[in-house]
């Protein structure tokens, strides 16, 4: 079905954008459709040129900003960013992709780059904590109004979620990014050379200086009470759940993992209730995968 999918998208180039316009509505009111959306501008950058891509995100980011500013009656500017990171992120990814041919460094880019952004914001931000606390005080209101019981005292609900906000969104980011980047590298591979994918997925690896990075940001994130710290610890939550389940594939390919195990992590992954606990085991068997597994001469 994927690629029948990538074959009829990349057949006509006008046809991902006739897509993406359609997706690009849809991703702000089903979310998850947003991997999809966004994995159409890495195809038409991997199958045709660095223009097509730009032109298929431009379009994308015009649909989803379209009915975002259309539905809410006020929109804040950082949303607009957002939309365009979303979008344009991937595309990036892609053309450092079809440059260097590594997928491997397209994986330490986009964590390095969410890093940097969060280090951005909690530097520009006189309290990146308590930005959250007004949105999240509306939120709840939202729900009540909705009719949903809100247990506990909402303060106290607040005070908790906003020093974790910032780290969520840069998780989410990463694994929205990146994740579309790996669907658009798998149908352009489907369509290109079938099984090439598998192939590059399987050896993706942190690396030396990241896994050092990643290890003294979990240290410090147990001893320190730093927004930004704890921050960097989601995103590198999120990395190391990626290496988790190319290790996963590795081992399934290996032959000792069983077809049946790789499928239930995967439908794990997507049910709420199971999701985080399923992501903790992947991120430690992704970190004992960077540090056990022997090291390449390509890896940072």
């Amino acid at each position: 079905m994927h690629r029948a999918i990538a074959a009829w998208l990349t057949e006509h180039p006008w046809r991902a954008a006739g897509v993406i316009a359609f997706c690009g509505v849809l991703t702000q009111l089903i979310p998850p459709l947003t991997v999809f959306a966004c994995a159409i501008p890495v195809l038409s950058v991997l199958r045709f040129d660095a223009r097509n891509g730009l032109i298929v995100a431009a379009i994308g980011t015009a649909a989803a900003s379209w009915i975002t500013y259309s539905l809410a009656p006020v929109v804040m500017a950082g949303t607009f960013v957002g939309i365009v990171l979303t979008f344009f992120g991937p595309l990036a990814l892609a053309l450092l992709l079809k440059r260097t041919g590594s997928l491997n460094l397209c994986f330490q880019v986009a964590v390095l780059a969410i890093a940097v952004l969060l280090a951005v914001v909690h530097a520009a931000l006189p309290d990146p904590v308590g930005f959250w606390k007004p949105l999240l005080l509306q939120m709840l209101d939202s729900m009540q109004a909705a009719g949903i019981r809100i247990e506990g005292d909402r303060e106290a609900l607040v005070a908790g979620w906003a020093p974790a906000m910032w780290g969520a969104l840069g998780g989410l980011t990463l694994a929205t990014l990146f994740g579309s980047m790996l669907l658009g590298r798998w149908w352009d591979s489907l369509v290109r050379a079938p099984g090439a994918f598998g192939a590059e997925y399987r050896n993706l690896r942190l690396g030396v200086v990241l896994g050092v990075a990643v290890t003294v940001v979990f240290i410090l994130a147990m001893v320190t009470n730093s927004p930004l710290i704890s921050a960097f610890a989601w995103v590198a939550f999120v990395a190391l759940a990626f290496q988790g389940l190319a290790a996963a594939h590795r081992s399934r390919a290996g032959g000792r993992l069983n077809r049946g195990w790789l499928a239930a992590i995967y439908l794990l992954l997507i049910v709420p209730l199971s999701m985080m606990v399923t992501m903790f085991v992947l991120a430690l068997w992704g970190f004992a995968d960077n540090w056990w597994r022997p090291r390449r001469p390509a890896s940072l």
